[in-house]
């Protein structure tokens, strides 16, 4: 049984389409309202970064200009959100392009992070989605900004056409990185309302008052058998 999960997946890694050797891929982020904030994008090869490339940016459609990849691949644009929502970004480069998301919320702000693999995917080796997850996050997202993470071996790009493809709410995927996520979540001064997730990534989470959700039985998290507990635990807030 194990065989055939190590199997699904790299089937899955061997199957990422094209798209995912693009010549250039947005990063989303999450930003304060009012502060500047670096909008990252790459230029790749077919394998690998590709410096010395021009990259423009556009936010919600409108060009806010261009800037050229470094040798790393990175190409970077500076941008001061005016609101508190969500915006969309599109990086356009060499006939390529590629759209994200830039979430701007108040300092202070409380954001709802939810694990993709761990949290949505029925089950560790299907990509059919938990019952009842898509209309609970439609509800959570009414009262918190969501963001999801990106935890496991499939790519970005593979999980944000995934989740357009099942109709999900629109927001940032955002890498967990071990854990690296909350520091950088509460270096922008923004704070971390509640994790849903795998025992994992509730197990590492940093700071303090932070409501955590599993479907796997973990200590300091509380463990739920459908997305109706979590839409119930958060509506308690």
């Amino acid at each position: 049984m194990i065989r055939c999960g190590c199997l699904l997946i790299l089937f899955l890694i061997l199957s990422i389409p094209p798209y995912t050797h693009a010549r250039v891929v947005f990063f989303d982020d999450v930003a304060v309202k009012g502060q500047p904030v670096m909008l990252r994008a790459e230029t790749r090869g077919r394998f690998f970064p590709s410096g010395g490339q021009m990259v423009e940016f556009f936010v919600n459609g409108r060009s806010i200009g261009k800037n050229l990849s470094g040798g790393d691949g990175i190409a970077m644009k500076e941008f001061v959100p005016g609101r508190r929502g969500l915006y969309r970004i599109t990086v356009k480069s060499g006939g390529e392009e590629d759209e994200g998301y830039l979430l701007s919320l108040n300092r202070g702000e409380g954001v709802v992070l939810i694990d993709i693999e761990g949290g949505l995917f029925d089950g560790l080796y299907s990509m059919r989605p938990r019952d009842g997850s898509r209309e609970a996050i439609r509800s959570i997202s009414k009262r918190f900004p969501v963001v999801y993470l990106k935890t496991g071996v499939l790519t970005r790009e593979l999980l944000e056409e995934w989740l357009e493809e099942k109709d999900f709410e629109g927001a940032p995927v955002l890498e967990w990185d071990d854990g690296g996520v909350f520091d950088m979540i509460y270096d922008k001064g923004l704070r971390v309302k509640a994790v849903v997730g795998s025992a994992q990534v509730v197990s590492s989470i940093r700071g303090e008052g932070v409501k955590a959700f599993s479907f796997e039985e973990v200590d300091d998290a509380e463990w739920v058998k459908d997305w109706k507990e979590v839409e119930e635990g958060l509506r308690a807030e």
